[in-house]
């Protein structure tokens, strides 16, 4: 085998039309049926999250088989008051037997550009008046009826579109995918096939971008080599996700994805929970537990959830009670201990070993996956059961400060560990409004306790400890 095989996926990031276009053959026949083969086509809008190929279904379903009409078109365009004639025009076209499509790719600036009724209005009027009856499919990411409502109008536009949401690949996308490396001579063994799935999940974004560099790796040395070719992109894996956060955050929908995952469950709706599933980005594992579309991912994301500006998102005053419990516990056991406190603390009490190691184990994993982006700070990966676990081991440090006796704030633990779980097989699952706000009383009552606005954190610098 010499150098001058072409990689398939070098163009990873752009358009992709003919042969380069990859699965979605169910979509693709969807649309056809919509769009393509009825004499009288129909609206269609295709929803689905960022980098997740509308564009180039777009593209590879319509344009590739498309023709031009522009002579009306610009002058139409040229009137003082283009309306009339833009209307004008659309009718003569469906006089003379043409039919009129229009592709509004990245739709969601309509909800910025299109203030007001007046422009969903006239979309509406030349998509769906018989004597017009130009066809629209639209690309977006958010579903056209919220776009209306972000940008202040009342007008039913969404009400005429067949929406197709895209989401991952499919079973069958995946298969066309692994079949691009054989078709230059490189089968990918089973292997290394889940760990590629490992990285990427079926997101056809970050497939390719791992395929371009699984073959130019191979180009160099004849191996194939997953795990260097993911670390070779991984920056551009973290950007990725940061933008995917970025748009989740602008949605207000980060905060729903988060508590699904890793709880607490608050304010999560049965409807949240199909929205992310249809998107793609959370789907039930064997156990029934919900996780991200790929265990990268969903281990960014539980790292990520841990940041302080995360905490505003998914419940303030739950965040700031886990912060202040491992900063006192911390300060605590280093005046009692000294900086190397976690490992006397284990030989004092070996039932509390097992909480440190599965931190460790943790941590491990956060560091081979996501090197110093990983936290140093061991406690960051213990759970509320795990805190009180090491509180009631070294009560006698603790009893002054929490004042009550250990049966007193069992009680209180117990209830903050329960809401700490994450949606698991009851998807209708939810934290009930009285004891959301027994736990948020809770949760004061611990920040009072621990006096957090006053404390002066003797073990501040050594709270990053690695022991």
């Amino acid at each position: 085998m010499n150098d001058a095989f072409e990689n398939p996926f070098a163009d990873y990031g752009k358009i992709v039309r003919g042969d380069r276009f990859i699965g979605r053959k169910k979509m693709i026949g969807v649309i056809e049926n919509r769009i393509i083969q009825p004499m009288n086509p129909g609206n269609m809008a295709i929803i689905g999250m960022h980098r997740i190929v509308k564009s180039s279904l777009a593209y590879k379903t319509i344009i590739e088989q498309s023709e031009q009409i522009r002579r009306l078109a610009d002058q139409a365009l040229a009137a003082d008051d283009p309306w009339d004639q833009i209307k004008r025009f659309f009718k003569k076209v469906r006089e003379a037997g043409y039919g009129t499509l229009f592709i509004l790719d990245e739709f969601d600036r309509a909800r910025l550009l299109f203030k007001g009724d007046t422009a969903f209005q006239r979309l509406r009027e030349l998509a769906d008046y018989p004597d017009y009856r130009l066809s629209l499919v639209l690309t977006s990411r958010r579903s056209i009826r919220e776009i209306e409502h972000e940008a202040g109008s009342s007008s039913p536009f969404h009400n005429i579109f067949q929406v197709q949401r895209l989401a991952m690949f499919g079973d069958e996308d995946l298969e066309a995918y692994f079949s691009q490396f054989s078709s230059i001579g490189m089968p990918i063994s089973d292997d290394s096939r889940a760990r590629v799935l490992f990285y990427c999940g079926a997101h056809p974004y970050l497939l390719e971008m791992l395929g371009c560099e699984i073959v130019e790796k191979f180009r160099q040395n004849r191996k194939i080599d997953v795990d260097k070719a993911a670390d070779a992109i991984i920056q551009s894996v973290f950007e990725h996700y940061d933008d995917a956060i970025r748009l989740l955050q602008e949605e207000e929908t980060l905060n729903k994805l988060l508590q699904i995952l890793f709880g607490p469950v608050i304010d999560v709706r049965q409807t949240d929970v199909t929205a992310l599933e249809n998107y793609g980005l959370i789907k039930p594992n064997e156990n029934g537990r919900y996780v991200a579309y790929s265990e990268h991912f969903h281990a960014y994301l539980e790292m990520q959830e841990r940041a302080a500006e995360f905490a505003a998102d998914l419940w303030p005053i739950w965040r700031d009670t886990e912060k202040a419990l491992r900063q006192r516990i911390t300060n605590a056991m280093i005046d009692k201990y000294g900086e190397r406190w976690v490992g006397r603390v284990e030989k004092a009490h070996p039932q509390l070993k097992e909480i440190f190691e599965k931190c460790r184990e943790a941590r491990q994993k956060d560091e081979r996956l996501f090197g110093n982006h990983a936290s140093q700070n061991l406690l960051d990966f213990t759970y509320p059961q795990d805190l009180f676990a090491i509180i009631f081991g070294e009560w006698s440090s603790f009893k002054d400060i929490f004042g009550r006796d250990k049966q007193y704030w069992d009680q209180r633990a117990s209830l903050l560990a329960k809401i700490r779980n994450p949606l698991a097989h009851n998807r209708d699952e939810s934290l009930r409004e009285y004891e959301r706000q027994i736990a948020e009383g809770y949760c004061n009552e611990i920040l009072n306790t621990l006096n957090v606005g006053h404390q002066a954190g003797t073990g501040q610098n050594a709270v990053n400890q690695s022991t």
